[in-house]
């Protein structure tokens, strides 16, 4: 149905890892059905020292759970706007850089509405974390 595709690092050198170094860039494509959907790439030009404060926002994310059987379809399950509450957060080898974000116009597809006006600058790092609640923001279902 689709496909992703994104530069990797890894620890060990090599011809087929990029080295995390200033001028590496990182990219990544998204396509479905055979078009491309979006494509993003990243620059580094230097190390972030703290790299818990490239993630100064919370996660929001629409939690959303239709019901299949006739007659409640317009009723879902679940349509919760919703807060990761997370712990364990940990950030390493965070690099800043020049970011670039496209969305191509593509045949049957809406996410070129999305496309950004500007791009401030993109960011490169390793993230870990738990998720050990979520805070609902707003309860949609009802």
């Amino acid at each position: 149905m689709g496909s992703i595709f994104q530069t990797r690092s890894y620890a060990a050198s090599g011809p087929a890892a990029v080295p995390v170094a200033s001028g590496s860039r990182f990219g990544v494509s998204l396509s479905a059905h055979g078009q491309r959907l979006a494509e993003a790439c990243v620059t580094v030009h230097k190390p972030v020292e703290n790299g818990l404060s490239l993630l100064s926002r919370p996660t929001v994310l629409l939690r959303y759970f239709p019901r299949l059987a006739a007659g409640y379809q317009d009723k879902p399950a679940v349509n919760e706007l919703a807060m990761l509450v997370t712990d364990n957060l940990t950030v390493a080898g965070a690099w800043l850089g020049k970011g670039e974000l496209n969305f191509p116009e593509a045949n049957g597809e809406e996410l070129d509405a999305l496309a950004p006006k500007r791009i401030e600058s993109g960011f490169r790092y390793s993230l870990s974390y738990s998720v050990s609640d979520l805070k609902i923001l707003e309860d949609r279902s009802s």
